[in-house]
């Protein structure tokens, strides 16, 4: 695992080369045959047993649809605060506008990132909104942007579906049935983000601002889609910031913490963090591919070697995951 101490804050990244943050490509896995699937299965472990994160091309989301995306949320952060504001998250309604670290909670920690959040979409008469079982209601949309409702519908839909075609990856590559993790993924707690980061005040490295303290994921597995901007760094084995810089085409994928304890250690939740370096906005989208509130989450048996003990103790992830969220909206509550 990785010493949450390393590396220092602001050091440069060294630039990616492909042994340390792999490109692959998807296509066979979501046309091709059993063993050219198994093929690419077996690159994906092999990138989620070492770094921990690679790329994808060929995912078959459109690229009208990831510009769109783009469209829309460069819209909504393009206005004034009053007007984003009017979208904003609030203690009993978790999804919308979330102000930064800074803004919000007043600690550097977290960074300068704001974030426009969706989760599973629920209509109010829904038995559990109804029952009100936690992070279960319906979305928060920005309805006066033309097409912004329309269009942060249509991308989660692809992500849902990238989304399963890479679990199914990561089942084959560990051995598994194919469909090993379907019945996890029922009701999902999934969180779609627009993210926005401010630019860099300065272009010297002892003003660089963070956008996104460094951290591993909480979730199963992340598929990001980033600008051209640049900006996220991974904290490789080698114990060195290493650049994951926008190829076009292609998304970032990584490996969160529920996946490593599913796993029981085999695939790594890696140290990784952004700092716009850039002297303009730099957008994002994270897609967190998390399963259901009454998952339990426990080391795969088959991933237990004979004679030792599991890595992990169960976990209940829907109550994981309402901690989580109670400590990030902490800042309402002052």
């Amino acid at each position: 695992m990785y010493d949450v101490s390393m590396p220092r804050a602001y050091e440069k990244a060294t630039e990616i080369d492909a042994a340390r943050i792999p490109v692959i490509d998807l296509g066979p896995l979501r046309s091709g045959s059993l063993n050219r699937r198994l093929a690419v299965a077996k690159e994906i472990a092999e990138a989620c047993e070492t770094v921990g994160f690679f790329y994808i091309a060929n995912h078959g989301v459109p690229q009208s649809l990831i510009d769109d995306a783009f469209a829309q949320n460069k819209a909504f952060f393009e206005q004034s605060r009053e007007e984003r504001l009017q979208s904003a998250a609030t203690l009993e309604h978790w999804r919308g506008y979330v102000p930064s670290k800074l803004e919000g909670e007043g600690g550097g920690v977290g960074g300068s990132i704001e974030t426009f959040r969706f989760m599973l979409d629920l209509p109010w008469d829904d038995p559990d909104v109804k029952m009100g079982k936690p992070l279960h209601m319906p979305n928060r949309y920005a309805d006066h942007l033309p097409g912004f409702t329309q269009v942060a519908k249509a991308y989660i839909a692809a992500m849902l579906e990238l989304g399963a075609d890479l679990r199914r990856a990561f089942a084959l590559g560990l051995g598994l049935a194919e469909e090993w993790f379907d019945p996890f993924y029922n009701r999902p707690l999934f969180q779609q983000s627009f993210l926005h980061y401010r630019p860099a005040k300065s272009r010297r490295e002892e003003d660089m601002e963070i956008g996104a303290g460094e951290h591993r994921d909480s979730g199963a597995f992340t598929i990001l889609m980033q600008d051209d901007t640049g900006g996220l760094e991974v904290g490789h084995l080698a114990h060195q910031w290493v650049a994951a810089p926008p190829i076009k085409g292609t998304y970032v994928i990584n490996i969160g913490d529920m996946m490593m304890r599913w796993t029981n250690g085999r695939f790594v939740s890696t140290l990784h963090r952004v700092v716009n370096r850039a002297a303009k906005p730099r957008y994002s989208m994270p897609f967190f591919a998390n399963p259901d509130f009454d998952a339990i989450i426990a080391p795969i048996p088959s991933l237990i070697e004979p004679g030792t003990r599991a890595a992990y103790e169960p976990l209940h992830f829907g109550s994981f995951m309402e901690n989580f969220y109670n400590q990030g909206m902490a800042y309402l509550r002052k």
